[in-house]
């Protein structure tokens, strides 16, 4: 149990750290600090913060002591800061991640250590996703299957970076990272996926791009259809899905929160949880919140390194079954590979 005061310390101050530290500069039982190699970045921070103590070098800001990560950098650099946080008996959250360290480690350390570790699952916290759930475990019945769409559009995403911005290079280009971010909420609503079949290819004609599309056939756990299919290349956004069970069939909308239920003998009803624009700042909000609040004993963190490592294994078999034609397993071993070439 920590003091009164827990030190956090945030690295990284893209657009997903100043999120963190926004959400939490106002609480009274945390110290912040920021680890960041940007000076502009430094420098942004601190304006919005009086109280945050900045740093530029890592062991700086180990010598603050803190008792806490959090882990904002791209998805490539995740395992570093995770690996330092168990070493050093550091609590920590990671934004959700492409690769995903060995779960039975992360989780065997984390109790000997009693270490709250939280690989960050955003969407687990959008009311629209909640409702889904609930009525998926209460309302729908036996489950017969679902599908879900994404489309965003990769240019979109943060048009004032440059070259360096990690959604501009293959192995973290924006589509392939969303596929297990997707997962991370469609796996705790309707269930894990055991085998599929995937295929991943470019569809559209964005300069450099190797691929912008990647679709799922997956088997899940009870012989259950699911189909996820994640777009990067073609101009608009979209996020909608439908799922059928014996009591009827429901259609759910993340960006317009609105939850269609057409149930037999039942007039179909329309449930608005709030538009994801409206909404999304407030689940990010309860999100880190929750963390700390863990740590003081006072929440449980809902979200598991088994749940992250079973995602991004997701992904790797989608890739290997494109690449060999094969269904293939998902192992949570398995995770996806790393190009050689670092541009998309």
């Amino acid at each position: 149990m920590p003091g009164d005061q827990l030190r956090i310390l945030q690295i990284g101050a893209g657009s997903m750290g100043r999120r963190r530290l926004r959400d939490l500069r106002d609480r009274s039982d945390i110290e912040l600090g920021l680890l960041e190699l940007r000076e502009d970045r430094r420098g942004q921070a601190a304006s919005l913060n009086s109280k945050l103590s900045v740093f530029s070098d890592l062991d700086d800001a180990l010598r603050w002591k803190p008792d806490a990560l959090s882990i904002s950098t791209p998805p490539q650099s995740h395992d570093e800061y995770v690996h330092l946080a168990l070493e050093r008996g550091l609590h920590h959250f990671c934004e959700a991640n492409i690769w995903t360290m060995d779960p039975d480690f992360v989780q065997k350390t984390s109790d000997v250590k009693n270490l709250v570790s939280a690989p960050s699952s955003s969407l687990y916290f959008l009311p629209a996703v909640r409702e889904l759930s609930r009525i998926v475990q209460t309302e729908l019945g036996g489950l017969h299957g679902y599908q879900m769409a994404l489309n965003t559009y990769m240019p979109d995403w943060h048009p004032g970076e440059g070259s360096e911005y990690y959604a501009r290079h293959r192995n973290t280009a924006a589509g392939r990272e969303m596929v297990p971010f997707e997962l991370l909420w469609l796996n705790h609503v309707f269930g894990l996926p055991i085998e599929l079949t995937g295929l991943v290819t470019r569809g559209g004609s964005l300069p450099g791009v190797v691929e912008d599309t990647w679709s799922l056939q997956m088997v899940l756990e009870g012989g259950i259809s699911g189909q996820l299919m994640v777009l990067m290349g073609s101009p608009g956004a979209l996020r909608q899905g439908w799922c059928f069970g014996e009591a009827g069939q429901v259609f759910f909308d993340l960006f317009s929160g609105e939850i269609r239920r057409e149930y037999r003998n039942a007039q179909p009803d329309i449930l608005n949880l709030g538009a994801m624009k409206d909404v999304l700042e407030a689940s990010y909000f309860r999100e880190i919140n929750t963390f700390v609040d863990a740590i003081y004993r006072r929440a449980r963190w809902p979200h598991s390194y088994q749940a992250s490592a079973r995602a991004t294994a997701t992904l790797a078999a989608a890739e290997s079954s494109a690449s060999s034609g094969n269904r293939v397993r998902v192992d949570v071993a398995i995770q996806p590979k790393v190009y050689s070439a670092s541009t998309i």
